[in-house]
């Protein structure tokens, strides 16, 4: 009777461990509730698409591998994939479902090497429309990423891999293997072009070429059980308008300064992503919808990047080059402009950093970002990065805060606030810091945080957003604003001093440099320059919505 017993037991206890195992095919856990899905669209791997179900996208080239099928798009006049048609009510989510190998990705025809997806197409990945709104996965050699904002650096090349999808509204999630990468707030977000619901898998682009293993591909249904959280931010985007100039000189990567007194400085680059490249300085005082470039400051090496209105009323700024002398010092230029930025004069300054940061080699950098403040004792303080390269041969890219005494006649290093390149940082709080800095061209961004006003940082982080050149602004409402790009131009929001980011934008899906800047130009109204496709402004007006200021 005992063994009996025992034997029931143990059996009840393996069916109650056993039953959820065998429910995971066809349900997710959302919170602590379990849905089932109702699968839409099913491809196996073992045989060729149905023609029934679906439609070749371009001429793709077949063969089933080992129960895969292996698709491949190598013309350089057509795309290569399948695409179905479905149907999905409002309140459903949708859930995409793909078991996948990357194989490889090469552009053709003398076309860059990099992916704009919505300008290019897919070489190799999934695009997703629900009838509203459309997004998709893009896989290459070294990461997976969405079409617009979201990354996660990896080999997909290396083993098959099941890649899930989870829609509803404008939240995209990704997992991968079960383990969630991508939360994908606002990541579901381009308007659709009035057309069915429609799953594509394969290549889209006539542009590049790709091939990949495909085991399975599933789009399905499921009930919405979690609560939808109530927006705690109004943000308006208005109409851009351009920046132009009218003798032709071409103007990319914008750095916005608010000089208070109804002046904007910004510092525009004017040549072709080169070191040692022109810049200029231009101004406006109609709250950014006209500029002009300042006289001495148009077209030079030394016109500066970061600059700050000094509590004396005139404006400090440093040149975004230094160069190294043959004597050993490290020069660079400062330039102090007058109240209303008519007249400047500008003097070499000295930077002091110690090895490995100092630039005395080949491939070496140092250069000045976007923030310059002032500091309680009356002195200021920049951001700068480095570049240097180790005995490895890898590559090191560091933000730093340096700090002047005498004016910008001397610059010395103060910390090392985080890996990557073109810090943007912000003082959130009269002794706290962040900063969130570019890590690659296609990779996620780094954050750091500071409680003692700079003097150290804590351990960084990595968010899910990339790609490049974020610019930070702490606006009066207490929201942190973050503008970033590449492959699109957009930009996020917290309410927590960028702890947590909890609502995104994209603001031009065109491509060019893709580089940002923004600033508060008065209460709740933010100035967003972007050079996509080429330099424009637009309004971003933010209420919040909820009734407490962080202070």
């Amino acid at each position: 009777m005992q063994v009996a017993q025992h034997v029931a037991a143990t059996y009840l206890r393996f069916a109650t461990r056993l039953l959820p195992a065998l429910l995971v095919v066809a349900t997710c856990r959302i919170g602590s509730a379990e849905q089932p899905i109702r699968w839409l669209l099913e491809y196996d791997g073992g045989t060729l698409p149905t023609a029934s179900t679906w439609s070749p996208v371009g001429r793709p080239k077949t063969e089933i591998v080992d129960g895969a099928l292996r698709l491949v798009d190598d013309s350089d006049k057509a795309a290569g994939g399948y695409r179905a048609e479905f149907a999905c009510g409002d309140d459903e989510e949708l859930v995409v479902e793909a078991i996948v190998k990357f194989e490889s990705m090469a552009a053709t025809r003398g076309s860059a090497s990099s992916v704009w997806p919505w300008r290019d197409g897919l070489p190799v990945g999934l695009q997703i429309c629900d009838g509203r709104r459309q997004e998709g996965l893009v896989f290459t050699a070294t990461n997976v990423r969405y079409f617009s904002d979201r990354f996660v650096k990896m080999d997909p090349a290396s083993r098959f891999r099941t890649y899930r999808l989870t829609i509803f509204g404008t939240t995209m999630s990704l997992d991968i293997d079960g383990e969630r990468v991508i939360e994908g707030r606002d990541a579901f977000w381009k308007p659709a072009d009035g057309v069915k619901p429609f799953l594509v898998f394969g290549s889209t682009t006539e542009k590049f070429s790709g091939a990949a293993l495909w085991k399975s591909v599933k789009l399905g249904t499921r009930k919405r059980v979690a609560a939808v959280e109530p927006p705690k931010l109004k943000i308006t985007i208005g109409e851009p308008w351009d920046i132009a100039r009218t003798d032709g000189v071409k103007q990319t990567r914008p750095y916005l300064f608010n000089m208070g007194q109804g002046l904007l400085l910004m510092s525009v680059a004017q040549g072709p992503d080169a070191l040692y490249e022109p810049y200029g300085v231009l101004k406006s005082t109609d709250a950014g919808r006209t500029w002009s470039p300042i006289p001495g400051l148009d077209q030079v090496e030394f016109a500066p990047l970061p600059m700050v209105r000094r509590p004396d009323g005139s404006i400090l700024g440093a040149s975004r080059w230094c160069r190294l002398r043959d004597d050993g010092t490290l020069v660079g230029h400062t330039v102090k402009l007058n109240s209303d930025a008519t007249k400047f004069e500008k003097y070499e300054n000295r930077i002091l950093i110690d090895e490995p940061y100092f630039p005395n080699k080949p491939g070496q950098v140092l250069i000045f970002e976007r923030q310059l403040f002032n500091d309680d004792d009356g002195h200021a303080t920049c951001v700068v990065w480095s570049r240097y390269t180790d005995e490895k041969r890898y590559t090191w890219r560091h933000g730093h805060l340096m700090k002047t005494t005498d004016e910008g006649r001397t610059w010395q290093h103060v910390v090392k606030m985080l890996e990557g390149g073109e810090p943007g940082t912000a003082r959130t709080s009269a002794t706290e810091m962040t900063a969130v800095s570019r890590i690659g061209p296609w990779c996620r961004m780094h954050q750091a945080f500071s409680t003692d006003g700079g003097k150290t940082w804590g351990e960084e982080r990595e968010l899910e957003e990339g790609s490049v050149d974020p610019d930070l602004e702490m606006m009066s409402n207490g929201v942190l604003a973050c503008s970033y790009g590449r492959p699109t131009s957009c930009i996020m929001f917290s309410l927590d001093k960028g702890r947590t980011w909890i609502e995104h934008r994209v603001v031009s899906d065109r491509a060019n440099f893709n580089y940002t800047s923004v600033r508060e130009i008065s209460p709740g109204r933010l100035l967003y320059v972007n050079d996509a496709p080429r330099l424009q402004g637009v309004y971003i007006d933010v209420t919040r919505l909820d009734e407490t200021v962080e202070k």
